[in-house]
């Protein structure tokens, strides 16, 4: 069996700039996000969100407000607006972090990644835990009155809100 540093193998030019513009692209969105109120631009001509078109905010709905509020350290507005923005975020920073990495030393760091294999169990599984995030995130925004994640006019929230 090969040991990690053996596995770890130099960049090359191109893949040394991929890893500098994605880092680049990380650390733009981030500052922007940070510096401006999403609310601020909901007179963009933007399609309006699945939340709004049918009633029940989906698995995202609120992720920019929530990453607004955790940028500008206000923890508990993150998670009133969506709690996948915590982990999310370490996501992200754990992604900033490699390819930071990657990019001073100039060599790939392997992750190791575990055998996934695609089979109608695994899918059914997935969905199922896709499935109860979502009825999770709707139960929040009802329980909690979360009224800018709602839309009472959608077809489903006829279903379920009152």
């Amino acid at each position: 069996m090969m040991s990690a540093a053996a596995n770890r193998r130099d960049l090359s030019p191109n893949e040394l700039l991929v890893r500098a513009a994605v880092f680049l692209v990380l650390v733009v969105a981030a500052v922007t996000l940070r510096l401006i109120h999403p609310e601020t631009l909901a007179s963009l001509p933007f399609r309006t969100s699945c939340g709004a078109q049918t009633g029940l905010p989906c698995i995202f709905c609120g992720m920019t407000r929530a990453l607004h509020h955790l940028l500008n350290g206000e923890l508990t507005l993150a998670l009133y607006f969506n709690w996948i923005a915590f982990p999310f975020a370490v996501s992200i920073l754990v992604t900033a972090f490699r390819l930071g990495a990657e990019m001073i030393g100039r060599r790939q760091i392997p992750l190791p990644r575990p055998p996934i294999r695609i089979t109608r169990h695994a899918v059914a599984c997935g969905a199922a835990v896709v499935f109860a995030v979502w009825i999770l995130q709707v139960s929040l925004a009802i329980s909690q009155h979360k009224r800018e994640l709602l839309n009472p006019n959608g077809v489903l929230y006829a279903l379920v809100g009152s």
